[in-house]
């Protein structure tokens, strides 16, 4: 039985006939960590525990003055965002691909809320372009490959 892709592992195939699919090997996860994870960990980390922190007690004035339902759906949502900014940081930073992921789906979701708020005059321009910058920013650290390869 021929060796057919020179990996040294006889495969019982038909002659002529090739895998239908190929191997890839993933390349090694670095030995130390980039200093890239470290900065968009803390990051993260950093700006999510600053939303819990600010969401909690968003929603607890809004209970406490007996606000409309959707101010107190809005607070928790803002709540399990900034939860999931945390979780994602750290994620991120033990190497969790879903962490990674979950990185970039709540920075994306960011973006858009960001950019909904002030198409409806709830933020003022100067806190959007930071705001876009910041998790843009933050987008482009996560989809590099230093970041990439060490979420694996």
């Amino acid at each position: 039985m021929p060796d057919h892709d020179g990996d040294g592992v006889f495969e019982r195939r038909p002659a002529g006939r090739q895998p239908l699919r190929p191997r890839y090997r993933r390349p090694e996860r670095p030995a130390t960590r980039p200093a890239s994870v470290w900065i968009v960990s803390i990051l993260l980390v950093l700006f999510g525990v600053l939303g819990v922190i600010v969401a909690a007690l968003l929603l607890d004035d809004a209970i406490s003055h007996g606000e409309e339902d959707e101010v107190v759906a809005a607070a928790v949502f803002a709540l399990l965002l900034a939860g999931a900014q945390v979780v994602a940081g750290v994620g991120v930073f033990v190497g969790w691909a879903r962490g990674r992921t979950l990185a970039m789906l709540v920075c994306a979701a960011n973006i858009v809320l960001v950019i909904v708020a002030a198409a409806t005059d709830r933020l003022g321009s100067g806190q959007s372009w930071l705001a876009v910058a910041y998790n843009g920013g933050l987008l482009f650290g996560l989809a590099g490959p230093k970041i990439s390869d060490w979420c694996r």
